[in-house]
């Protein structure tokens, strides 16, 4: 498993304490378009775009070729025991959360159905 953040750097081994410090640092000062990434390869992770503290994060989860969004802003805590139970290869809590496809998704599904002959969404 391996973290990769615009935060705090970057981690070959993760700990819980290295997830919970690159998504803390938001509080300190990280740009809205800072990223931090929880992944086994760059088609399995999951991750989040820091956003406004308050307004809270916007969590994205990748499995293969899927992609998706979660359709509500989640806390800083939250992300953080998602990503500690993602870290642990626990996904129960994964399967409660709604999910959609995010917007870059639905347009290259629509570019592609385009090209190919398809209806567009």
């Amino acid at each position: 498993m391996k973290l990769r953040t615009d935060t705090i750097g970057h981690f070959e081994n993760p700990t819980e304490d290295n997830i919970f410090d690159a998504v803390i640092y938001a509080g300190e000062g990280a740009r809205e378009s800072d990223l931090v990434k929880l992944m086994t390869d760059e088609d399995h992770f999951i991750s989040i775009w820091i956003g406004q503290q308050s307004a809270g994060h916007t969590l994205i989860l990748r499995t293969g070729h899927w992609k998706n969004e979660c359709t509500e802003k989640l806390s800083s805590e939250r992300v953080v025991d998602l990503m500690v139970k993602y870290l642990h290869g626990d996904f129960l809590e994964f399967k409660k959360i709604q999910w959609k496809r995010p917007f870059d998704q639905i347009f290259l599904d629509n570019l592609n159905k385009l090209i190919n002959g398809g209806k567009l969404h």
